[in-house]
This record gives structure tokens, C-alpha cells and sequence, in this order.
């Protein structure tokens, strides 16, 4: 068999050329073959067939048919409803295809599934060379476009900036969800400041810092980009509210970050709005009837007590754990009554309190004011919680102590 070349096809600009071998028996399309695959590629705008050339990296095959399909191409989506320009971005190809796609018009501000548009995704990775790719103003030397088509395509390619993803992030708030730091200072560049805008759930950037326990950003947003310290939805956790939670899940040997960040924010006037609480949960398995531990957070409403004194009880509750850690009740016992004389008791905290000072009545054998305790602390649970494992807690120590009656 021998295999020819038609060079009149193969040079023609016809986007129909095919690439055949001959024999005295067959007549084949042999573009359509591995190895005619790489002699010659077919122009295509088959969504199928671009989108497999820019998984697998054929770019000669991809350019050949921009060439000739680029106002069909710019188009298309995938299954996820991303663009050829999103798929160059997420892998990270060069940014020249970033430029000619844009060139050719490809929509910036076209979102995917999950709501993210190019830039998300170059923010996402902290890819800032990528998003300057998506971003900057055409050179002037190239002449293909009027001075006027160059600012409305830079003007376009900014306005992809201010798009919010499914759950409300712009790529300036992703960038501080993420701790893309390297974006953020170029977003700051280009004047993009979304600081203070909430998300869908209602927490801002700063709430992503504190939680993230990033310093250095929380610093930034405060100083730089003028957070407000309060900011985000007033009946959600503050983030006074977060970085207290975030220390609590810490050994105290853990907690100089925690402390340094709330240093700031108090320095800031940050204060408190809700309490977050871990919740655990227990269920009966489908299957073997085990019981399973779900854990989520919950947060509620704070109380009246101000910030001093929630803290002023913290502070005696820790002192009277470690009295009590060393068997010294007495002691340990005086300072749980300060710690709930500190705040009110509708308060998850002062639950906390009375539950210790019960079993400390308990080992007393006071159990009379042990079950007085209990019950005081369940009912104040039970205002904010449903079927958690604090709750099972103090109805089996009630249960004890009946028990022995």
C-alpha cells in the first residue's frame, strides 16, 4: 500500500481538506489515523473535538481551528458550562492563548457551573500572572484594534472582576478566602476593593482572614483596605466571635497567634455578636445499628453581658479547671461561683459553669444543690440546642445522682 499526500488539500485554506490514502483497494481518511493525525489536522468546531485538544495539549490542532471557527469556538461549553478560556486557565497554559482568545472575543465574564468566571480560577490557585493575562490592556502596538475596541475589551475584561460566584464571592473576596496574596496586592493595584461586601451567608473578607488565622492579612484588610471591624451581618458571629471559637479548639500552649489576632481586632473595637458552638449529634447506624458521631457548628445570639465580662468569666473558669485539675474543689469551687456571677445565665457559657460546679457538689455529696445546678444548665441548653452531646451529658449525670436517692 502505498500513502499519498494531495498537497492541493493539504495547502488549501478550506476548512473541508482531508488528508487520504489510496491502494488499489481502499480509500481511506487518513488524518483520522494516529499517525495522520500528526501529518494533518482537520479544522473542527465539534465542541468535543476542541475540548479534547486542549486537555491533551494539541495546540497546532487547536489553533487550526481557531483559525477558521473562532466565532463558533468562543461559544461552546463544556459539560460544566466553562469556556475554552476557562479551560486554559484552569491548566495553567501559557498566556498568550489567554491574549488571543480575548482577541477573538471570548467572554471574561462568562461563568461556569459553580458561578466562577476565568479569573476565579486564577485566583483561586494564586496564579497572578494568569490574571494579568486576563486583565491587561492590550498593547498599543498591536493595530488589529481601534483605540475605542481596545478600551471597551479592557473595560470588559475589569467587569469580570465584580462577578460573584454561586455562594457571592467576587475574585477579590475568593482571593482572601483563599489567602492568594500575590492577586490581592494586584487587585489592590487596579483599585478593586470589595472588603466590606458579604457574601451569601453574610460574612466579609475579614471574617475569611480571622478564621483562616492569617495575621499578616487580617492586618492588611484592616490597614490597607479599611475593613470594617464589625462589618458582615449583624445577627451572624462577628469576628471577635470567630477568633474566640478558633481558640478554644487549641491546646493554651496553641493560642499566641489567637491571642496577637484578638489583640488587633480589640485594638480595632471589635465585639461580640454570637456564639459558635460545636454541636455533636448522635444516630443510629442504617446498617448495623452503631451509634455515629455527627459534629456541625451552630451559632446563637449573645446576651446582654458585655465583652469584659464574658471574658472576666472565661478567665475565672479557667483558673478554677486548673484548681480543680490539682483536687483543690474548694478553690476550684469558689471560682466557677465567680465565673457565673460574671454574666447571666442565659448564657452557653455559664451552662459550662454550672455543670462543673455540679460535679464538684457531687463529690460533696451535695446533691440536692448538684441537681438544682443540672437542671438550671439543661433548661439553658435547651433554649439553644436540640439533641447534642453537652445535653445527654448533664440528663446522665441527673440520671446518677437519682439514682442514688
Amino acid at each position: 500500500m502505498s500513502d499519498e499526500i494531495d498537497s492541493s488539500h493539504f495547502q488549501s485554506a478550506d476548512p473541508s481538506n482531508l488528508l487520504q490514502s489510496t491502494s488499489t483497494t481502499t480509500y481511506d481518511l487518513y488524518h483520522k489515523s494516529i499517525c495522520g493525525s500528526i501529518l494533518y489536522c482537520s479544522p473542527t468546531n465539534s465542541p468535543s473535538e476542541i475540548f479534547s485538544y486542549l486537555l491533551h495539549g494539541k495546540f497546532d490542532a487547536f489553533r487550526r481551528s481557531l483559525d477558521v471557527y473562532h466565532k463558533d469556538i468562543i461559544q461552546i461549553k463544556n459539560e460544566y458550562e466553562q469556556t475554552v478560556l476557562h479551560i486554559l486557565t484552569v491548566r495553567s497554559y501559557p498566556y498568550q492563548w489567554i491574549r488571543l482568545l480575548l482577541m477573538f472575543e471570548c467572554d471574561p465574564c462568562c461563568q461556569d457551573i459553580d458561578g466562577y468566571t476565568a479569573a476565579h480560577y486564577a485566583v483561586e490557585r494564586d496564579d497572578v500572572e494568569m490574571l494579568k493575562a486576563l486583565t491587561m490592556r492590550i498593547h498599543h502596538q498591536i493595530k488589529i484594534f481601534s483605540e475605542e475596541q481596545t478600551n471597551a475589551l479592557y473595560e470588559h475584561c475589569l467587569k469580570a472582576l465584580s462577578i460573584r460566584e454561586k455562594q457571592g464571592l467576587t475574585v477579590f473576596m475568593l482571593a482572601c478566602h483563599h489567602e492568594s496574596i500575590k492577586c490581592l496586592d494586584y487587585l489592590l493595584e487596579l483599585n478593586i476593593n470589595d472588603v466590606n461586601v458579604q457574601d451569601n451567608f453574610g460574612d466579609t473578607c475579614l471574617h475569611y482572614a480571622v478564621a483562616r488565622r492569617n495575621e499578616n492579612l487580617v492586618i492588611k484588610l484592616l490597614d490597607r483596605c479599611n475593613a470594617d471591624i464589625n462589618g458582615g451581618d449583624n445577627t451572624r458571629p462577628s469576628v471577635l466571635d470567630i477568633l474566640q471559637y478558633n481558640r478554644e479548639q487549641r491546646k493554651p500552649f496553641d493560642r499566641t497567634l489567637d491571642d496577637s489576632i484578638e489583640r488587633i481586632l480589640v485594638r480595632h473595637k471589635a465585639s461580640n455578636r454570637c456564639q459558635i458552638r460545636r454541636i455533636v449529634k448522635k444516630r443510629k447506624h442504617s446498617v448495623d445499628n452503631d451509634e455515629l458521631v455527627q459534629s456541625s457548628l451552630s451559632s446563637c445570639t449573645v446576651d446582654s453581658s458585655t465583652n469584659s465580662e464574658i471574658e472576666i468569666a472565661r478567665n475565672y473558669a479557667q483558673i478554677a479547671l486548673s484548681l480543680q485539675n490539682q483536687s483543690k474543689l474548694n478553690d476550684a469551687q469558689e471560682y466557677y461561683k465567680r465565673a457565673m456571677n460574671s454574666i447571666s445565665n442565659n448564657n452557653l457559657d455559664w451552662a459550662d459553669y454550672a455543670f462543673n460546679l455540679a460535679l464538684i457538689h457531687t463529690i460533696h455529696g451535695e446533691n440536692e444543690l448538684a441537681i438544682d445546678l443540672l437542671e438550671q444548665a439543661l433548661a439553658v441548653r435547651k433554649q439553644f440546642e436540640n439533641e447534642t452531646e453537652d445535653i445527654e451529658k448533664i440528663q446522665r449525670a441527673i440520671g446518677n445522682i437519682q439514682k442514688q436517692r
